[in-house]
This record gives structure tokens, C-alpha cells and sequence, in this order.
């Protein structure tokens, strides 16, 4: 994890992932157990609401984008809109 914490803008807990499974110039697969953790900085009352899965989606994003630039950590971007 502390290989992600380098490449995304977050850290500590708000570190989200665990590892990537795969990546490629198209997309990345990767791996997270935080959503199980009752410790996770994004349950409210012991609960982790389906929203929070954009934040998860959102780090793999800056993820892929910091690998496809050769490893290099991007400067922070944002989620401008959400629709269903």
C-alpha cells in the first residue's frame, strides 16, 4: 500500500486501495479490503454508504494515470459531476 500512498494524493487511511492486480494502457483491475475495515474514514454509523465506491473508482483513476506517466505522482484532480 505505501507504493500507492506515493503515487495518489492521499494518505493514511484515506490510502483506499490495496494493491494493483493488473494495468495496462486501457484500464487498471486493483484490490481493496478497507471497505471491510470498521475503522474506514468513510462509514458513518458503522455503515459505508454505495457512494463511497466513487472514491474507490477515484483513486484507481489517479492510480492509472500515475502509472501510465512512468510511476511518476500526478498533481490532484477532482470529480466535477456525478449522474446515475
Amino acid at each position: 500500500m505505501s507504493e500507492i500512498a506515493a503515487l495518489i494524493p492521499h494518505g493514511g487511511a484515506m490510502v483506499l486501495l490495496d494493491r494493483v492486480v493488473r494495468w495496462d494502457a486501457e484500464g487498471i483491475v486493483c484490490a481493496a479490503r478497507s471497505h471491510l475495515d470498521p475503522a474506514n474514514p468513510l462509514r458513518e454509523a458503522g455503515r459505508l454508504a454505495c457512494v463511497c465506491g466513487v472514491e474507490y473508482a477515484l483513486q484507481a483513476a489517479a492510480l492509472h494515470g500515475a502509472l501510465l506517466a512512468g510511476g511518476q505522482a500526478q498533481r490532484a484532480g477532482y470529480a466535477a459531476s456525478l449522474r446515475n
